[in-house]
């Protein structure tokens, strides 16, 4: 199987561009925020804590279509895909992953997103460059909703794969010039279900090919 074959990262790519939409539009309202010190925090905290509502819903959809794609790729219909997909993929997993401690993120994606929100608040009462502090918290904050977008795909797969009774996979690295070092060095590489090792960085959108 080619690594191009494999494709469960579609659902994954759609919910990022629909969060970088979202989000734009977010902060841009906060440019045109009034900003009265009083107020300042709740604007702030208020863009965050919509954001994370709406992230979890996207991760929860992201999950649930990559799981069906993860069991299509194993050879079951979608009939009897969608079935598992429905027990295995709820909003309580989804929970149990943004309250953990990521690998790559070094951080449990609630929590952070609260650290975000009121730093920029506190940046922002006293800062005479509030559209360059926003523009930043802005990427700041689209880097971490697609790494955890990447993040609910791989867990997914991996449920879906542990679901269909797959012991072991292969680690496949898309090989061209942008490839880290890190990911050639995994490349090919077998591993155990339960050992497979975390993503080595940001962004990695490196592949697990079950081994039948």
């Amino acid at each position: 199987m080619k690594r191009s074959e494999l494709n469960y990262y579609q659902p994954c790519d759609k919910a990022i561009k629909a969060m970088d939409r979202e989000s734009v539009e977010a902060f841009g309202q906060l440019k045109m925020a009034k900003w009265e010190r009083v107020n300042i925090i709740r604007t702030v905290v208020t863009v965050y804590r919509t954001s994370v509502k709406k992230a979890r819903r996207r991760y929860y959809e992201v999950a649930f279509e990559a799981y069906i794609l993860a069991m299509i790729m194993l050879g079951e219909d979608m009939k009897k895909a969608q079935k598992m997909a429905d027990e295995a993929i709820t909003m309580k997993w989804v929970d149990k992953i943004l309250d953990q401690t990521d690998f790559v993120t070094l951080y449990r994606f609630t929590s952070e997103a609260e650290r975000k929100a009121y730093r920029l608040a506190e940046q922002l009462e006293v800062s005479q460059d509030r559209n360059r502090l926003i523009d930043r918290g802005l990427r700041d904050w689209t880097k971490q909703l697609g790494q955890y977008a990447i993040e609910f795909t791989d867990e997914a797969v991996v449920q879906a794969f542990k679901d269909a009774g797959v012991k072991r996979v292969q680690w496949i690295t898309e090989e061209d010039e942008r490839t880290c070092h890190a990911c050639n060095e995994l490349h090919g590489m077998e591993f155990p279900i339960n050992e497979i090792p975390p993503k080595p960085h940001y962004g990695c959108r490196c592949m697990l090919k079950p081994i039948e």
